[in-house]
């Protein structure tokens, strides 16, 4: 355990019934890091419902808080973060038993929430109920996706005018290394079922890990973002498949307040003419176009 301020991490090595006193001790913390990582069952219990429970009505001041690889806590413990009216930042990290439904309770319920994180989330299925509603009622300004096997780019086109109050956004596909040479289409792709017509201009930073579209659609997904983020900054597009010379000239002539782009690519088959050519999907062709149209660009 340690404490700096208004942040108390917690974590292994603490025994799991010296909580409620300890946070009697502590009622003006601001965020509170729960962390398991490398746990064994030696180790003694973990946070639970209950547990969680009683630190939501025993911090009425919580604003941030992380959950990582705590495997007793589930939806329902996730509901108990409704009590918590000031909860502004949740960060999840490999906890597998929270599932879709526990997020859309969280979402109907933590009406400040600003900033959700979700890593290594398994449990978490392909509805995008919680995800609809964030996007409809919600204040997220910030969300970060990564490695949630349930989660698809096309899911979040269902986040609707969301788009707009988010500033920052990263989705990192589940992937392995070798999987990126392989053209996998994205499990929540339907074809002819998505709307483009997104407002995002409140974006400044954007990450896309490890995604797969079709150069020419019909389902372009989440590349839709390149043209549309006016207020843009930093950028990044780690083997993101199908990019196109197009997609960069939309971007360098819609984001002219671009200061940070990186840009990790992988060769691919293109059809050019009648000849089909092995190559990144930017050539200097984007290059040129982001040194013309982007006079703040700093970092490339």
């Amino acid at each position: 355990m340690r404490s700096k301020g208004p942040l108390i991490c917690l974590g292994s090595g603490l025994a799991i019934e010296a909580l409620p006193a300890l946070f009697s001790q502590f009622p003006n913390l601001h965020k509170v890091e729960i962390n398991y990582s490398g746990w064994a069952p030696g180790n003694g219990s973990q946070i639970d419902n209950q547990r969680l429970r009683v630190l939501s009505f025993s911090l009425p001041l919580l604003n941030d808080l992380t959950l990582s690889f705590c495997s007793e806590i589930n939806d329902s413990g996730l509901a108990c973060l409704t009590n918590c009216k000031m909860l502004m930042s949740l960060k999840l990290n490999s906890t597998p038993e929270i599932t879709s439904r526990g997020l859309l309770s969280l979402a109907v319920g933590c009406k400040t929430l600003s900033s959700l994180h979700l890593n290594n989330c398994k449990g978490i299925a392909s509805s995008t109920e919680w995800l609809e509603h964030l996007g409809t009622n919600g204040s997220l300004e910030e969300l970060v996706v990564k490695n949630c096997k349930g989660i698809g780019q096309y899911h979040f086109l269902m986040f609707g005018p969301g788009w707009m109050k988010l500033q920052k956004f990263e989705f990192e596909n589940e992937q392995s290394f070798w999987s990126i040479f392989r053209r996998d289409r994205d499990p929540s792709y339907k074809a002819h079922t998505y709307r483009y017509d997104l407002l995002c201009e409140g974006l400044k930073d954007l990450r896309l890990v490890r995604i797969v579209t079709e150069p020419k659609g019909p389902e372009i997904g989440l590349r839709f973002l390149l043209g549309k983020c006016r207020s843009l900054e930093k950028l990044s597009l780690e083997y993101v498949s199908g990019l196109i010379d197009n997609d960069m000239i939309a971007l360098s002539q819609t984001c002219k307040n671009l200061k940070s782009i990186s840009l990790w690519l992988k060769p691919e088959h293109y059809n050019v003419g009648d000849d089909i050519i092995f190559r990144t999907g930017f050539t200097d062709e984007s290059l040129k176009a982001l040194a013309l149209n982007c006079p703040f660009l700093q970092k490339c």
